[in-house]
């Protein structure tokens, strides 16, 4: 049951990232406190951040598929670490987005630490 679960919720919070990535690459002044102008840097950081994500958001789903938990263990830790630090941004520029970031940083490392519970327990 709890492995159902860590599956669901991982594969639900890796799919709402790709599709936040995908709307910040059709618009980057998504991500943006309102009001806030979009410059060509503005664009450029938002579009190599999204793309960034799809990357890891991909490896994520496929090492889930394969269920490579070693794969798994390690994406998670850098997924939580790229989402903490968004969380921080965020929070320094007053964007509401530092919530939902905070909230998927610990999705991650809570998989992860999961994981790692679980393979050692079954290791002899």
């Amino acid at each position: 049951m709890g492995e159902r679960i860590f599956v669901a919720v991982t594969v639900a919070t890796t799919l709402l990232t790709l599709a936040v990535s995908g709307i910040l690459i059709a618009d980057p002044a998504f991500a943006l406190p309102a009001g806030s102008a979009v410059t060509p840097a503005v664009e450029t950081f938002a579009r190599a951040c999204s793309i960034r994500s799809l990357a890891v958001g991909g490896a994520l789903l496929v090492l889930l598929a394969r269920r490579s938990t070693a794969g798994l263990i390690v994406l998670l830790w850098v997924t939580g670490l790229f989402q903490a630090g968004d969380a921080l941004v965020h929070a320094l520029n007053g964007v509401p987005a530092a919530f939902a970031a905070t909230a998927l940083a610990l999705v991650a490392f809570g998989s992860a630490g999961r994981l790692t519970r679980s393979r050692t327990s079954q290791e002899p």
